[in-house]
């Protein structure tokens, strides 16, 4: 490939001449900073020094200014004052994705505020907008005939450039269209503005006589916009709905806590359903051709009390397909709010989105609010706590636990919880904050204490006072941290991910026993202090209501007395993710097959991993089948369970809690261990049961586990080793601590 691109090249210069040295630049510095942060032997940072003397002479310095990315130029101040360091740490804080930084205009010239913005040494010019990042961006927001007009609401303008005020000038050059500036806000629906490929507010309505757009019902719009000195220019098509032939839904609303769906064609009522919960309509009627459903806006999922529909996509769907939105709703989206549910309608139906205030919900929104967030200053509150699991989508872990202690010890304190949407189920004296919201920004700065199992935002800036516990979510097992990091990322990168973007945070951890600290030490540099005397997320496995709870969770799930619940329960594999906290299932074992072979003697509960459940992935319910990805307790499943089919998972610390047997089944164990996340120790270390490689062997394990006495002294040394603490009592200790903390 090398030697092609070298003979292309040659080829060219001999019809062209030589590349000239910016174009030169332009070409091949740019890509190679990308790389840096995946550099890992040091060799790409190596061929930028070394070709950095040739790229840059006789290149046209002002030429360079609007020819090279903001990003690249401020690489190229780093090596040019031979400054690793400052390189390093530009590219940790993010250089490289110029979207989530604040663009204006500086002295008439578009700018990037990057890191390094507030040195002074950087020359201004360093921030400039290239014209490549300052491109066209243009989109169609919403379309529609009334009459014999058609109208149309576009967004256009320039990517980056999102500064209050940064309207561009419009010039349409297609004859007979007429544009006018409205303001319109849609970026929480998605699209150009969310993703800040243009300020929110450039929207302009279109009208035109349906005459203009010909038989093909369609126009290709050309326009222009222009700012600060820049022009660019793009086509959008306008195009007349086509509306659907058959069953439709012409509208959707809120009402006084129900979803109405009002159409045509439909005999029988319809479902509402997204990958997480069905809805039955709770009436329907019909007038002619036309019909009305009215559904619940809540939902009682797990036992929990009715609670307002979690956020996703929702279908309206009858007889197994979805029934089309007529075409007014799909390309003139409507916004819907009403009490906690907000939304709009989409092509599919309705999407119910996180309950936040419009500009909460778009990408430069949440920068302004993080931006106040660090520069809020106000007194800690001693007697508030501020808890979160994963990404706010539950209620649940250590998190839980030590609410519950705190709470005990003293009602009056002020519990909040970091949450997705009001369908999280919160623990009793739980005060909701919607995660990213302004109240949540505002507990985050004021809570004293701040308990999470997964790491903070880097925009976080703890304020003297708050005690910030990191509790993990489970046993450490699986290779973590730096000696993970390294593996994918420059040395310089791991070490920053490891220490600046997590243990420099801590306060102090929660560890299962005394001899983890070790792990820790290792991956992320941990010196500091720790609760290491059990974790509170085991606490409710060995509580005295836990027969009780094995008894109703079982009654929701169907369950019968003389059946058998096996749980079979996954981790994630990093090969399958898009390395945006979400997972394509790993697909190993066939659970339905698994279930048919076992008969009607057993139930298989299916818990896929919480990064599988992110992309909508469910194996679902059925044919002996129960799928419990989205039930908001774990704890609660391994109550009911009987047995557990696991894979690396660390789930299978807390389930040896119970003394039920345990089969792990590991086809990928090879690949896992060497190419994928890898193990701290042996993995045969922690599995006291069957190791499986064969699926066709599961059935037989299940239906007799007199096995479990040739494993019981391995399953004995193994809760020595690693249950030794868990007594129901860990959140006891921690609160104790934290409670005795001295900041």
């Amino acid at each position: 490939m090398g030697k092609l691109r070298s003979l292309t090249r040659r080829v060219r210069d001999l019809a062209t001449g030589p590349a000239k040295p910016l174009d030169v630049l332009a070409r091949e510095f740019p890509p190679l900073v990308r790389k840096l942060p995946k550099d890992l032997d040091g060799s790409v940072e190596a061929q930028l020094r070394e070709r950095l003397p040739d790229w840059l002479r006789e290149v046209d310095r002002a030429a360079l200014v609007r020819r090279i990315p903001s990003w690249a130029k401020v690489a190229l101040h780093h090596l040019e004052n031979d400054d690793p360091d400052a390189l390093h740490a530009a590219l940790d804080h993010g250089l490289l994705d110029v979207r989530q930084f604040a663009a204006g205009l500086h002295e008439g010239e578009p700018v990037v505020h990057l890191p390094g913005w507030d040195d002074p040494s950087i020359p201004r010019e360093t921030f400039v907008l290239a014209t490549s990042e300052t491109r066209f961006a243009g989109e169609v927001v919403r379309a529609r005939v009334v009459e014999d007009r058609f109208e149309a609401v576009i967004r256009a303008g320039f990517a980056h450039i999102d500064a209050d005020g940064a309207v561009p000038e419009l010039i349409v050059i297609t004859p007979g269209v007429r544009a006018e500036w409205i303001g319109e806000t849609s970026g929480h629906r998605g699209g150009a503005a969310m993703w800040r490929e243009t300020y929110d507010r450039s929207t302009w309505a279109i009208e035109l006589p349906i005459s203009r757009l010909g038989p093909e019902q369609a126009l290709d719009l050309e326009i222009e916009v222009r700012l600060a000195g820049r022009t660019a220019g793009g086509r959008l098509d306008l195009l007349v709905p086509a509306d659907p032939i058959g069953p439709a839904i012409d509208g959707i609303d809120l009402e006084r806590d129900t979803i109405v769906v009002r159409g045509r064609g439909l005999t029988t009522a319809p479902t509402l359903e997204s990958a997480s919960v069905t809805v039955k309509a709770i009436e329907f009627s019909r007038l002619g051709s036309s019909f009305r459903a009215v559904f619940p806006a809540t939902a009682d999922r797990w036992g929990r009390g009715p609670l307002p529909l979690p956020v996703g996509d929702y279908a309206v769907t009858a007889d197994g397909q979805s029934v089309p939105l007529a075409a007014e709703l799909v390309d003139w989206p409507t916004d819907l709010a009403d009490g906690p549910l907000v939304g709009h309608t989409t092509h599919d139906g309705l999407r119910l989105i996180k309950p936040r205030l419009p500009d909460e919900n778009t990408m430069y929104g949440q920068r302004y609010l993080r931006e106040a967030y660090e520069a809020y200053e106000a007194p800690v509150d001693p007697r508030a706590a501020m808890f979160q699991c994963y990404w706010a989508e539950v209620a649940t872990d250590s998190q839980a636990a030590i609410h519950r202690e705190l709470r005990r010890r003293d009602p009056r304190l002020r519990l909040y919880w970091g949450a997705v949407d009001h369908s999280v189920a919160l623990p009793e004296g739980a005060k909701r904050v919607i995660a990213g919201t302004r109240e949540w920004y505002s507990a985050l700065a004021t809570a004293k204490y701040i308990v999470k199992n997964t790491e903070v935002g880097a925009y976080t800036r703890l304020r003297p006072g708050q005690v910030y516990l990191q509790t993990f979510h489970g046993q450490p097992f699986k290779r973590m941290g730096r000696p993970d990091f390294v593996r994918r990322m420059a040395p310089w990168r791991a070490e920053y991910e490891a220490t600046t973007r997590r243990s420099a945070y801590w306060d102090v951890i929660c560890l299962p026993y005394p001899e983890a600290a070790e792990f820790y030490r290792e991956a992320y540099d941990w010196d500091g202090p720790a609760f290491d005397h059990g974790l509170p997320r085991t606490d409710s496995l060995l509580a005295d209501d836990a027969a009780e709870v094995r008894r109703r969770t079982r009654r929701l799930l169907g369950i019968r007395d003389d059946q058998t619940a096996v749980l079979h329960a996954t981790t994630w594999r990093e090969d399958l993710s898009r390395g945006d906290n979400t997972s394509a299932d790993p697909g190993l074992l066939d659970v339905k097959a698994l279930a048919e072979q076992l008969g009607d003697d057993v139930v298989v509960l299916q818990r896929s991993h919480h990064s599988v459940a992110r992309s909508d992935q469910r194996h679902g319910s059925g044919g002996g089948v129960v799928d419990v990805t989205d039930h908001p307790e774990i704890n609660d499943l391994v109550l009911a369970a009987d047995l557990a089919i696991l894979d690396y998972t660390s789930l299978r610390f807390d389930f040896a809690i119970t003394g039920k047997p345990m089969i792990f089944f590991v086809p990928d164990l090879e690949k896992y261990e060497n190419e994928l996340r890898g193990f701290l120790f042996p993995f045969e270390e922690s599995a006291p049961g069957p190791v499986v490689r064969d699926s066709g062997e599961l059935a037989a394990l299940v239906r007799d586990t007199s096995w479990a006495v040739e494993h019981a002294d391995a399953y004995a040394a193994f809760n020595e080793r690693f249950n030794r603490f868990h007594d129901g009592h860990a959140a006891e200790r921690v609160v104790d601590g934290l409670l005795g903390w001295d900041t």
